[in-house]
């Protein structure tokens, strides 16, 4: 599979993750933005950096075995998204 192909495929996943999380959860990240800004991002964002820190240290195993990596940058990746999107209506 070529990267440009590959690319799709994940921004797929992107989409169908945040229609499935967005379902569940409502729009909580709107809410929450709404109550408090970009720094609502930020520290959601951060969250997912400090997870994925602890996930890539010291060749640690995580406790808990669903716990992926590739599911944190997912998050990370729709989390910068999802600010895009609220700066955007900002506007």
């Amino acid at each position: 599979m070529s990267n440009v192909d590959l690319h799709t495929e994940l921004i797929n996943q992107l989409h169908e993750l945040y229609k499935a999380k967005n379902a569940d959860y409502g729009n909580s990240v709107h809410d929450t933005y709404q109550k408090y800004g970009l720094t609502a991002f930020l520290v959601r964002m951060d969250d997912k950096m400090n997870r994925l820190r602890s996930l890539t240290q010291n060749n640690k195993v995580a406790q808990i075995k669903d716990e992926k990596i590739e599911d944190t940058l997912m998050d990370l990746a729709n989390y910068a998204l999802l600010a895009i999107i609220e700066l955007r209506n900002k506007e």
